[in-house]
């Protein structure tokens, strides 16, 4: 079951938890964390002007930088 984002004029206007009813349109957020006043813009949801990620990309982006830290700590 995937949830959708209602977009109007590039901004989220309404979320729907579970399939979409017959007749509305609606962009799968593919476990995005996305909430109503959210941007979306070429393909992307956004934040603060920052792509809102899930949660696997969360820890990947997070793993990295501890990974980055550590190697100037290193040094």
């Amino acid at each position: 079951m995937n949830d959708y984002a209602m977009i109007e004029n590039g901004i989220v206007v309404n979320v729907i938890v579970g399939p979409l009813p017959d007749g509305i349109e609606g962009i799968a957020l593919n476990g995005r964390p996305v909430a109503i006043g959210d941007a979306y813009a070429d393909g992307v949801f956004l934040r603060n002007g920052e792509p809102v990620l899930t949660e696997v990309e969360r820890i990947q982006a997070l793993t990295a930088e501890i990974e980055r830290l550590q190697a100037q700590l290193a040094q």
